[in-house]
């Protein structure tokens, strides 16, 4: 066997064991499967902030404007509400354990080890800590405490009711031991984090690990490594945008959630906490999906001539406007095709740094974090995502993609038109 096999071998062995780890597939199922939610208040967000006159004057004149404010404030206000119930519900699932129970004692052990406020005598949940503030504590309590739950469900130890008893009910008592027991974790748990000077468990994981790791996702250079991982996984073979996927997620939509609490608090595009985040990542880095493969099949539509690769391109031009690349990358292949290595892995990471620092330096405001549903046109996703200037930025980046790609395609299309012409 090569050492080049060898390599690809272990890259996939290790790519599988990532991918097939029940708890990285729970946060990213769950918190993927939260985007509904995201959508609905990101499109509500959108449209109560809209910097058109005439229209806030409508929404004030019809008395919708609170109503929009509402709906963004109980979906991504409260995005770990909805998070910790799904991350839950998902890690049964992935354990073959009844997932309703669980998915409600994700939410329960994320309620209760969340800090109350008392105001005027009476006392409330945080909601500070329901949206992005929360996202990691309903992350780690999800994981925990469903864990524990899952482990004495599989041990059978629960109340067992006779025959004849109808299934939902039998189903509802055998979970109620497993359930108590890791209910009553939970709450020890946060009655001792409340003796301690953070006060709560909610107000350590922040300290402790969310505003670390939002301090190092921050960084473009975390950003890049993630893009690099990625991209060599594709070039293996691997579908490197699933297998980062679970850290993508985890650990930019606070920062989507962020900008979007902020925008709804009446902060300009320009003062927004963050340039990177979710969004950004699926707008910016790769446009046309992963690769950059939109500036490739332009590249190949104008300067090519053979046959194989124009068919190619013309197939695939459509899904890639649409952020579908799946037919250019296993149709032309880009996988183990030494001669579209460089610009394939490179390509992202070039658009990624330009759009960086085009925010930095204020030429682009911002991206409001508004969640754009996948399969949004490109240009269009921008445009909602970061108004006109986003859009001409896309153009940019995707013009950039061209430059890079164009020597490659050269390459390649005298290598293939001479294979063809040598067939004919």
């Amino acid at each position: 066997m090569s050492k080049s096999s060898d390599f690809t071998n272990k890259a996939i062995a290790a790519a599988e064991k990532v991918s097939a780890n029940n708890y990285l597939k729970a946060i990213s199922n769950g918190l993927m499967g939260t985007l509904p939610m995201l959508i609905v208040g990101s499109i509500s967000l959108l449209l109560a902030s809209l910097p058109i006159k005439p229209w806030t004057n409508f929404l004030n004149t019809i008395g919708i404007a609170s109503y929009l404010s509402a709906a963004y404030t109980v979906t991504v206000g409260c995005i770990a509400i909805y998070s910790a119930f799904m991350i839950g519900y998902q890690l049964a699932k992935n354990y073959d354990v009844d997932a309703i129970p669980a998915g409600m004692l994700g939410l329960f052990s994320f309620l209760v080890l969340t800090p109350f406020l008392t105001v005027k005598q009476t006392t409330t949940l945080d909601l500070s800590k329901l949206g992005a503030q929360g996202l990691f504590t309903a992350m780690i309590a999800a994981l925990i405490f469903v864990r524990i739950y899952i482990f004495f469900a599989q041990k059978n130890i629960g109340i067992k009711m006779p025959a004849g008893v109808p299934p939902f009910v039998s189903k509802t008592f055998a979970g109620l031991v497993p359930v108590s027991i890791s209910a009553t974790a939970a709450i020890i748990v946060a009655a001792l984090f409340g003796k301690t000077s953070f006060g709560s468990f909610s107000a350590f994981i922040y300290a402790i690990l969310a505003t670390p790791l939002q301090h190092l996702s921050s960084s473009v250079w975390s950003l890049l490594f993630i893009l690099l991982i990625q991209m060599v996984f594709w070039f293996f073979g691997i579908h490197g945008s699933l297998l980062v996927g679970s850290f993508v997620t985890a650990l930019y939509l606070p920062m989507d959630v962020a900008n979007m609490d902020a925008l709804q608090k009446g902060v300009a595009n320009s003062q927004l906490p963050n340039i990177l985040g979710y969004t950004f990542y699926n707008i910016f880095s790769g446009i046309g999906g992963a690769g950059g493969t939109l500036s490739l099949l332009i590249v190949i539509l104008i300067i090519a001539k053979a046959k194989q690769l124009r068919t190619i391109a013309n197939l695939s031009a459509i899904p890639g406007l649409f952020t579908i690349n799946e037919p250019v990358i296993f149709g032309l292949p880009m996988i183990l095709n030494p001669v579209m290595l460089v610009p394939f892995v490179t390509v992202p990471m070039i658009q990624t740094v330009v759009a960086y620092a085009a925010i930095a330096v204020g030429l682009v405001p911002h991206l409001n974090g508004i969640q754009v549903p996948f399969g949004t046109p490109v240009l269009l996703n921008a445009f909602i995502a970061g108004g006109w200037k986003a859009s001409v930025l896309q153009v940019v980046l995707i013009a950039i993609g061209c430059v890079v790609y164009l020597p490659f395609v050269k390459l390649l299309d005298r290598k293939t038109l001479a294979e063809e012409t040598a067939a004919e």
